[in-house]
């Protein structure tokens, strides 16, 4: 058996860098030899070492915490280690199992609009409950919409994850409404689960509704029908509309794929 391994060596085994190697040893982590002519050799000592180095670095120990474990192995200590190693993967799991089942909700839901034959068709329709969690900002410029929601994501990348999360979306403004222009946003939201942080509720009630496919440009056409179509029905809003990204550029490089819908809250 080979009982010493060039730097080279060692990284190439363990997809480490040359820095990372130096780095350990400069923390006592390892303590590799050397040759005559001044190269580092490692040694079965560092090789057992390097294993659990790797290993608790995927679990996000610190040096710190690893070079008391090598300095101190028993199986006290050991069974302390996979007890933390446990309660940090369940940690891990957590966010994981959420996004799972966000992605999943997402996948359904795409399915389903794909396949729906009722595009710039409006509907009246009761919506319960929901939570959201926004940005205050006004915005009008797709880039404007684009750098809230990362500020928004960027609350806590964990939990908001653009491309499987729960749909997004931006509330028109109050003088977008007083000028009847739906293209001055505000707001911009992620709806979220109950069990999940939110700042502010959407209440239950009755909405106008339409979902359109392709370019945002169609959405001031859309806005303009959905107005008329609340008037000469007799309703009066009750709240501000708002436009929702089913799917977008984050989905789809395609724009004629893009899918927005349309919710204006109403009473009578």
């Amino acid at each position: 058996m080979k009982k010493e391994y060039t730097i080279g060596q060692i990284c190439k085994l363990y997809d480490f860098g040359p820095d990372s190697i130096r780095y350990y040893e400069k923390k006592g982590l390892i303590n590799p030899k050397r040759r005559s002519n001044g190269y580092r050799v490692y040694s079965i000592d560092d090789i057992w070492r390097l294993n659990i180095i790797k290993d608790l670095r995927k679990l996000d120990f610190s040096t710190k915490q690893i070079k008391e474990y090598l300095e101190n192995r028993s199986i006290d200590t050991t069974i302390d280690l996979m007890e933390k190693e446990v309660e940090l993967i369940e940690k891990k799991i957590g966010p994981l199992m959420e996004l799972k089942e966000n992605l999943q909700v997402k996948l359904t839901d795409l399915k389903e609009f794909k396949n729906i034959d009722t595009y710039g068709e409006i509907e009246v329709e009761e919506i319960k409950e929901r939570r959201i969690i926004l940005i205050e900002g006004v915005m009008s410029k797709d880039e404007e919409v684009d750098l809230a929601f990362r500020k928004l994501e960027g609350r806590d990348d964990s939990k908001l994850f653009l491309f499987g999360n729960k749909d997004m979306g931006v509330f028109i403004s109050d003088e977008g409404l007083k000028k009847e222009d739906y293209s001055l946003y505000e707001n911009a939201f992620f709806f979220v689960d109950d069990k999940e942080d939110y700042n502010m509720i959407l209440p239950s009630g009755l909405f106008v509704t339409l979902i359109y496919l392709g370019s945002y440009k169609k959405s001031q056409r859309y806005f303009e029908k959905m107005m008329d179509f609340i008037k000469e029905n007799g309703y009066t809003l009750s709240g501000r509309p708002m436009e929702i990204y089913r799917l977008d550029i984050h989905g789809t490089s395609k724009e004629k794929e893009f899918i927005t819908e349309i919710q204006i809250p109403i009473k009578k």
